[in-house]
Order: structure tokens, then sequence, then C-alpha cells
């Protein structure tokens, strides 16, 4: 699938993550996972995937320089209620488990090379 292989591309070229974040982060996941589902979602429809990312005015504008040459499209970058900056970028991809998986790990990555927080993902259900 061009989205794993896109997703260990780019795992390449960013740092290792702890395992234990990835399995907590994974399991919030699949809580949005089953939502969708129950929403009627078909999981292997190509639609965007909206992910957030916050930090301080210095990380978050690094972080925004690269990231469009990683496959993402910067949405917005704001200012949030902590005085941070918070990051919103968008990819298309589908919501199966592999293709989450591999969009959680991608950004924990960036999350560590950037020194910025991954704050999640979001999508509506699709039926079409």
């Amino acid at each position: 699938m061009l989205i794993l292989l896109f997703a260990e591309t780019v795992g390449a070229q960013l740092p290792s993550i702890d395992p234990a974040r990835v399995e907590a982060e994974l399991a919030a996941d699949g809580d949005v996972l089953r939502s969708l589902n129950e929403n009627g979602d078909k999981p292997f429809i190509i639609r965007p995937i909206d992910v957030r990312f916050t930090g301080s005015t210095q990380e978050i504008k690094a972080l925004q320089k690269a990231i469009s040459s990683l496959g993402w499209r910067i949405v917005q970058c704001v200012t949030i209620d902590t005085g941070e900056k918070a990051l919103d970028v968008q990819r298309d991809q589908t919501t199966d488990r592999d293709a989450i998986r591999a969009l959680t790990e991608t950004a924990l990555r960036l999350e560590a090379k950037f020194n910025v927080k991954y704050d999640g993902w979001g999508t509506v259900a699709t039926q079409r």
C-alpha cells in the first residue's frame, strides 16, 4: 500500500519512538476507529485526515518548514489558550488500522524530531 510505503520511507528519516507511547496512542486510535465504524465509515476510502501538533513558536515554525515535503498539507497555524502555537496539517489516506498505525507512528516521529507535541488525528466517517 502506498501510504505504508510512504510511512516506511519517512520513518527511516525520522527518530525512533518509544513502543509504549505508540501502543498508548494506538489504544486511543482504536476508540476513534470504533466511533467511525459505528457511524458507517468505510475504512478503505481515501479521505483527508487532520492532525494537530502543538509547541513553541520556534518549534512549530521548524516543523511547518519541513512538513510539506513529507506529504502533508498545512491547514492553519494558530495560537492556542496556553500561548503555544498549534499547527494543523492534513493528508489523504484511508482509516484502516494499518494506515492509521503508520500515520500515528509518523506523527510521533515528527513529534520527537521537532520537539513538538502530537495532539491526535481526526476525520469524518466516509461512506462513499
